[in-house]
């Protein structure tokens, strides 16, 4: 662990390296390669003044140069002895070597060698070698001397920082003091990361700027030119120590940051806590919140609101330089300083740690209270509670709730739903923000994010209840038809209250979910009634600006007792019931309702034939075989149609044989339903096969019988052509099995209708053949 050591100079025959007279490494340290050689001998070696005679006009140099190792190198001037100048450079490939010492430190240390030595072989420098006078303190001390001080350092700062970056300007120093010149180089790369400080190359003094590749230079004030004016020297950002002028550098943020502080603070921490930055960036640019975070751990420093958010988000993103224990402690300070909202929702966004929720929480509900002008936020990570935690977070919320004022409830419960709080019931809380409530209708509110919302809404509908007995009553009903009603459909529960009454009507007229809603409410208490009338009070509520549907009014009065129903009641069902078109559920209702159907002798006539056909249903499916199908022939067209799913499921489930001599029997009313609704079931995929098949036997069967009119023949014909034409022969010969446990002769008839579908005929000659076909069959057997 030590830089190899090499001296230059004008040495004498057999002196140096190369054994002859002249300019020449003199002695090397161990180890030294040609490259590092090399490389001294092109960047490093001390350049006396050109015009300079005096012995005075040739102080010492200091040059430092990263090319493919480090070099650093002090030059002085030999006066009269061996030779006009003599170099030592320490050079190392490891830039460990230099720990935390920045080269421009190493201007007065004493170890440096002015002489040649005894032989070509000289001693190495060990590593982290010893600066000297120029040490942080001292630089610190220095830096607060100078007039202006401070802001010379971050204009120094921010222009050295920027020499490494691509097209950046170098920087020229201006003065006749080399030890002036080396201070504010040193104290401006201490205020860099070693890594970028080593890469800084300087020379104190350089003759030809132009053709020297370092990026920090010093000229002497005789010999700068035009660079001496910081105005005219264009490239170059120019600091005349001479004059006091310097070229205006915009400060960097680095510079604003470590420069105050490394004046006020203890230095050699400063300089820690630029290192510990840097590492949190990655080896980038380090941001504000890696300053602030190394800030914080080395420096002591308290968070204020400025930096908590900068914080926040350096914690939440989790540099993978960083270690948890890093992060913990900076998190730790930050919730020291109880900062703003802002900066604990950053946190919380990160994560679902008990401790910062709290801390989010508490700050939200605070600001509510206050009044502060607060945005809810979206939803947090699922949250991770501990059972204390939860505890104290409910206390939290509870005790805002007894605060807050009640224009500012909402933005408080919507706050609690986001961190998964529900708080206790407080009925004085929850009623004071009702009456408010009540009369601010317009006020922005968002129930559905409330926890606890059915108990405010509960709390809403008590004090409507309330004011709707009192002289404001007739504004009230008004309010809740027009504002209102939405937000208690779902409380629905009693018809004989006046304001579920207002809110169930306004539901059913405004239709949708909300119509559905409302009736299924009114409904459920139906299957519960206590109280008589509950069926008038809940259809009046219903259906008072709304007429029913039919599905409705077969729901409300399967809901309903029949000894439940009223005359009155069964009076309102009935003058409904016209504007429907007959079907199951209006016969359901009928059955319900026959007590009471009194003068509507049509209404009594459908409710006896459907009881007639029920009965038929009943028996058939007992025993088939004794069912007598002509008693089908009195059942109205209306009563069949309403009835057929009932119907085609019993003869679909009876023997093929039996149900073929129903259709048969049955009459025309029977067949024609048949003709509408069996081809429906043979072309739903999702009716089982069985059916299918029965389906298209049962078509057939009717067309063969004597009794089918030709309409209704006509009809079957038309539907069995198009199935038998769509469908493989697979399909006939299954419908084939069906017909013969009909009989045999229908079975052959099918199999000769079949072979007379190819031949392709006029449509109107095809039926009219097929009937006389069919016809014919009859007639010879």
């Amino acid at each position: 662990m030590s830089f190899r050591s090499l001296f230059y100079t004008d040495c004498r025959e057999g002196q140096g390296l190369l054994g002859r007279a002249g300019p020449q490494f003199q002695a090397v340290s161990p180890g030294t390669t040609p490259e590092m050689m090399a490389v001294v001998q092109r960047t490093a070696l001390y350049e006396p003044p050109t015009d300079a005679t005096p012995t005075a006009d040739h102080p010492p140099s200091l040059v430092h140069v990263h090319d493919s190792c480090y070099v650093t190198a002090r030059g002085v001037h030999l006066d009269g002895g061996d030779g006009d100048q003599f170099t030592h450079a320490l050079v190392t490939t490891d830039p460990r070597h230099y720990g935390a010492v920045r080269p421009a430190q190493l201007w007065g240390a004493s170890w440096w060698s002015e002489r040649p030595a005894d032989g070509t072989e000289c001693a190495a420098v060990p590593a982290e070698p010893e600066t000297g006078p120029l040490r942080a303190e001292a630089l610190r001390d220095w830096v607060r001397d100078r007039p202006d001080g401070e802001s010379w350092l971050v204009a120094v700062h921010s222009a050295v920082e920027r020499v490494t970056e691509p097209d950046a300007p170098r920087v020229v120093f201006v003065g006749a003091d080399a030890d002036e010149v080396v201070r504010w180089i040193a104290a401006a790369t201490l205020l860099l990361p070693q890594d970028r400080a080593l890469r800084v190359g300087f020379r104190v003094f350089a003759n030809s700027p132009e053709y020297s590749r370092h990026e920090v230079l010093a000229l002497h004030p005789d010999r700068a030119g035009q660079l001496a004016d910081p105005e005219q020297a264009s490239g170059f950002a120019v600091f005349n120590l001479a004059t006091g002028r310097r070229t205006e550098v915009e400060p960097r943020a680095s510079a604003l940051h470590w420069v105050p502080r490394f004046l006020a603070a203890e230095p050699s921490a400063v300089v820690e806590a630029i290192e510990l930055a840097h590492r949190f960036a990655g080896g980038q640019l380090p941001g504000e919140g890696d300053r602030l975070a190394a800030g914080s751990l080395l420096l002591d420093e308290e968070v204020t609101e400025d930096s908590a958010l900068p914080l926040a988000d350096w914690i939440a993103t989790r540099p993978p330089s960083s270690t948890v224990e890093e992060r913990e402690a900076v998190l730790d300070a930050v919730l020291a300083a109880t900062p703003g909202v802002p900066a604990l929702s950053r946190l919380a966004e990160a994560s679902a740690g008990g401790r910062v929720r709290l801390a989010l929480l508490r700050a939200e509900t605070e600001a509510i209270v206050r009044g502060d002008r607060h945005e809810v936020r979206g939803p947090l990570p699922e949250p991770t509670w501990t059972p204390d935690e939860a505890e104290e977070a409910v206390a939290v919320v509870e005790a805002a709730v007894g605060e807050v004022p009640a224009e500012r409830m909402d933005a408080l419960l919507r706050t609690a739903a986001r961190f998964g709080v529900e708080p206790r019931p407080d009925a004085d809380a929850e009623r004071r923000f009702a009456s408010w409530w009540v009369e601010h209708p317009d006020a922005p509110a968002e129930p559905e994010s409330w926890p606890g919302r059915d108990r405010l809404l509960a709390a809403l509908r008590d004090e409507l209840a309330r004011r709707l007995e009192g002289p404001a009553g007739p504004h009230v009903r008004e309010a809740v038809r027009r504002h209102w009603w939405p937000l208690l459909v779902p409380l629905l529960a009693d018809p004989f209250e006046l304001v579920d009454a207002l809110v169930a009507s306004a539901a059913v007229q405004a239709g949708g979910e909300p119509r559905r809603a409302a009736i299924a409410a009114f409904r459920d208490r139906l299957r519960a009634a206590e109280r008589a009338g509950c069926g008038d009070a809940a259809w009046d509520a219903l259906f008072d600006r709304a007429r029913p549907e039919m599905a409705e009014i077969a729901d409300f009065f399967a809901a309903i007792p029949s000894t439940d129903v009223s005359e009155s009641l069964a009076q309102k069902a009935i003058e409904a019931l016209p504007q429907s078109t007959v079907s199951g559920q209006y016969l359901d209702v009928l059955r319900k309702l026959v007590h009471h159907l009194g003068k509507h002798e049509s209404a009594r006539g459908l409710w006896k034939e459907d009881g007639d056909l029920r009965s038929w249903l009943s028996g058939f499916r007992r025993a088939p075989e004794s069912a007598v199908a002509s008693e089908l022939a009195g059942i109205s067209e209306q009563v069949l149609d309403a009835r057929a799913p009932q119907v085609l499921s019993a003869l679909l489930e009876a023997d093929p044989g039996v149900a073929a001599a129903v259709v048969v029997d049955g009459g025309e009313t029977l067949q024609q339903m048949l003709a509408r609704v069996l081809p429906e079931l043979w072309d739903d995929e999702e009716q089982p096969e069985q059916w299918r098949d029965r389906a298209v036997a049962l078509a057939f069967a009717a067309a063969w019988s004597d009794g089918c009119p030709d309409a209704v023949r006509a009809t079957f014909d038309k539907a069995l052509e198009r199935w038998a034409r769509g469908h493989p022969q697979p399909d006939h010969r299954r419908v084939s099995r069906v017909l013969r446990r009909v009989d045999a002769d229908r079975r052959e008839a099918w199999h000769d209708w079949l072979r007379e579908l190819p031949r392709e005929k006029p449509k109107t000659e095809r039926v009219r053949g097929a009937a006389r076909w069919l016809f014919g069959r009859r007639d010879d057997r």
